[in-house]
């Protein structure tokens, strides 16, 4: 009895660790996709919501700011900006943060990336960012969505 107890403890840490994000059909129908230099502009009205972003790298250097979390940058080649792209603020949580390495860091690349994610505001900064959550949507049979790595 305590194998099996210990067995589906073990298996529900397991599922519940590396499960990603699901969302309801309602939800996932209000899901927009935006380039990083129109999602800058409209960051401020998107707050609380899931968006779809296109990018072609992310910044290289992960920074460790809170326990379990790690802020990074998606880059976007942008012709309008001063230095030729527009970066968007990202945050990952940890158990993120493989799946998040696996995209390019080149700046060079021009493969194009999409991620999903949701617009929040840090209440110290008062600044908002996206908190990535997955680079894959699998949509059932009913519209809801699980987004994973």
């Amino acid at each position: 009895m305590r194998s099996l107890l210990g067995a589906l403890a073990t298996f529900v840490f397991v599922t519940t660790s590396f499960a990603g994000e699901r969302f309801s059909a309602a939800t996932w129908k209000t899901v927009q996709t935006y380039d990083v230099p129109i999602l800058l502009k409209q960051e401020a009205s998107l707050i609380g919501k899931v968006v779809a972003v296109r990018f072609h790298c992310r910044s290289a250097k992960l920074r460790h700011l809170h326990p379990n979390w790690y802020e990074a940058a998606l880059w976007q080649h942008d012709s309008q900006a001063k230095n030729g792209f527009s970066a968007l603020r990202v945050m990952i949580a940890e158990k993120d943060v493989p799946g998040f390495e696996r995209i390019t860091a080149d700046l060079n690349s021009g493969a194009e990336v999409t991620v999903y994610g949701r617009i929040e505001k840090d209440p110290d900064d008062n600044i908002a960012y996206m908190r990535v959550l997955g680079r894959k949507a699998r949509i059932d049979r009913t519209g809801n969505a699980d987004v994973d790595w």
